[in-house]
C-alpha cells in the first residue's frame, strides 16, 4: 500500500469509541491497530472530522487525549511501522484540545521519518526546540498552529533543503535572520507580529504576504516573479522587498517614505510578472508597479467585505478606509494583459465614482475581470462604462449571489454598456458567483 487517508468523526463531544466485534476501542487505538503491518506506506493523512472540530470542549475535558493526534505516544505508535518508507504526511488535529498542549511532533518525526519529503500540520502547538535535521524535507505547511518563539530559526537550521514553506495562521514566531538556498515558494501568514524578520531567498519566485506586519521585514529575492501583497504597514513598521539584479550598477531603488516601504527594483527585462495586491493603502502598490514595468497580470482589492461561514455576503467593514489606486501608475506597464478588480475595490470604485470621472487617460488593458458585490446600480454602471472606455477586448464579470444589487438588476445595463464599445460578444461573460465560490 502506497497511500492512506484516515478521517475520524464523532457525533458526541467526548465520545471517541467505536465497537469492533463487541468491545469498544478508543479511536486512536483503532487507528494504531489499522496501521499495523502497513510497513511500506509512502503517504498518510490523519484528519479529525471538521464537524467534530467545530464542537466546543468542556473545561474539565480539555486535558484529555481523546482526539489529540499530535500526542507523542500515539505518534510513535502510528509511524513506527512505516517510518523508513513514509514520504508524505498530513495531520489535521483537534484544534480546541491540541492548540493548548505543546507537542514534540517535530522531534519525533525528525528522528523516526528520515525520508519525509512533504509535511502538512494543522491545529497544533508545535515545539521546534528539539527538532533534528530533516534534509529530505522539501515542503512544510503549518496552518493554525502555535509555535515556540525561535521556531523559524529552528526551521532554518533543521530543514536546509526546503523549496516550499507555507505558514498560514502561525502564532508565537519571533522572527530571525533566515536564509533558504532552495526555496521557490513562500507564504508568510504570521498571526502575531515579529520584531525583526530578514529572509535571504536567492531562488524565490512566488511570495505571499498575508499577516500581521513585523516591526522590520526584509525579503531579499533576486528572481522573484509573483507577489501576493496583503499587508497593512503601520507607522512604526518598515518593509523592504529587495529584488536586486546581478548587475549592481544597473539597479535602481525607490523609497516610499509615507508607508515606510522601501522597494529595490530590477533592471529592464526582469522584475515581477504577476501582482496580487489587497490592502487598504495603495501607496506600496504604486512603488511595486513603478519598479516592475514588465507586470503582465495585476489583481487589486481592498479587504473590506465580510462573509458568513457559508459564503453569504454580510456587510462592508466600517473600520477599513476606502481608497483608490493611482491608475496613472499602470500606464508604465507596457506588457499588462490582465487586470482583476476584487469586490472590496469595486465597492470603493462605486463610492468614489465621481473621482474616477476626472481620470483623463486610462491604462491599456486587454482582459478585464470584475468581481462584484454591487451596492448601487447606477454607480456600478458608471464605473463599468469608464473601464470599458479603455482598450478592453475581453470582459468577465462575477457577481456575488447575495449582493444588495442582483445580477438580474444589472444585466440589462451591462449589455447596453458593452454594446457601445468594441467588445466581441464571444468574449463577454457575466457570471453569478455563488457564495461558496468567493
Amino acid at each position: 500500500m502506497k497511500s492512506l487517508s484516515l478521517a475520524e468523526s464523532s457525533t458526541a463531544g467526548s465520545s471517541n469509541t467505536k465497537k469492533v466485534g463487541g468491545p469498544t476501542l478508543p479511536i486512536k487505538e483503532m487507528i494504531v491497530r489499522f496501521l499495523k503491518g502497513k510497513d511500506c506506506l509512502l503517504q498518510l493523512r490523519l484528519e479529525i472530522d471538521p464537524k467534530l472540530q467545530a464542537k466546543s470542549v468542556r473545561e474539565d475535558e480539555r486535558q484529555k487525549t481523546d482526539f489529540w493526534m499530535s500526542d507523542h505516544r500515539f505518534l510513535k505508535q502510528c509511524v513506527n511501522p512505516f517510518a523508513s518508507t513514509l514520504q508524505h504526511l498530513c495531520i489535521v488535529d483537534y484544534g480546541q484540545q491540541s492548540i493548548m498542549r505543546k507537542s514534540s511532533i517535530m522531534s519525533i518525526l525528525s528522528v523516526t521519518c528520515n525520508r519525509l519529503k512533504t509535511l502538512d500540520l494543522r491545529n497544533m502547538f508545535i515545539d521546534m526546540s528539539d527538532c533534528h535535521r530533516m534534509t529530505s524535507l522539501t515542503s512544510l505547511t503549518w496552518r493554525c498552529v502555535k509555535v515556540n518563539g525561535a521556531a523559524l530559526r529552528n526551521v532554518k537550521d533543521s530543514m536546509t533543503n526546503l523549496s516550499t514553506l507555507a505558514l498560514l495562521g502561525v502564532f508565537g514566531a519571533e522572527g530571525g535572520n533566515l536564509t533558504f538556498q532552495h526555496m521557490t515558494v513562500l507564504c508568510l501568514g504570521l498571526s502575531t507580529p515579529a520584531e525583526d524578520l530578514v529572509m535571504n531567498l536567492p531562488t524565490l519566485k512566488k511570495l505571499q504576504l498575508k499577516m500581521q506586519c513585523p516591526k522590520n521585514l526584509v525579503i531579499i529575492a533576486p528572481v522573484l516573479r509573483y507577489v501576493a501583497f496583503n499587508l497593512e504597514v503601520p507607522e512604526s513598521s518598515k518593509v523592504e522587498l529587495k529584488c536586486i539584479d546581478a548587475v549592481p550598477k544597473s539597479t535602481s531603488s525607490h523609497t516610499v517614505t509615507e508607508s515606510h516601504i522601501n522597494y529595490s527594483g530590477q533592471v529592464e527585462g526582469a522584475g515581477l510578472e504577476e501582482l496580487l495586491y489587497g490592502a487598504a493603502s495603495f501607496i506600496p502598490m504604486s512603488s511595486l508597479v513603478e519598479k516592475n514595468p514588465n507586470l503582465k497580470k495585476v489583481f487589486l482589492d481592498i479587504p473590506c467585505m465580510t462573509l458568513a461561514e457559508d459564503g453569504r455576503f454580510l456587510a462592508p467593514l466600517k473600520d477599513v478606509p476606502l481608497s483608490l489606486p493611482s491608475f496613472d501608475h499602470l500606464h508604465n506597464l507596457r506588457k499588462l494583459e490582465v487586470l482583476n478588480i476584487g469586490p472590496g475595490l469595486w465597492y470603493s470604485l462605486e463610492a468614489k465614482v465621481d473621482t474616477l470621472i476626472s481620470v483623463e487617460k486610462w491604462p491599456v488593458i486587454n482582459t478585464l475581470y470584475l468581481h462584484m458585490i454591487p451596492h448601487n446600480r447606477e454607480a456600478s454602471l458608471k464605473v463599468l462604462g469608464l473601464l470599458l472606455g479603455t482598450s478592453v477586448t475581453s470582459l468577465k464579470i462575477f457577481i456575488h449571489s447575495s449582493s444588495p444589487v442582483s445580477r438580474d438588476e444589472l444585466a440589462t445595463g451591462i449589455e447596453e454598456q458593452v454594446s457601445a464599445c468594441e467588445l466581441r460578444s464571444g468574449n463577454i461573460i457575466i457570471c453569478k458567483l455563488y457564495p461558496a465560490a468567493i
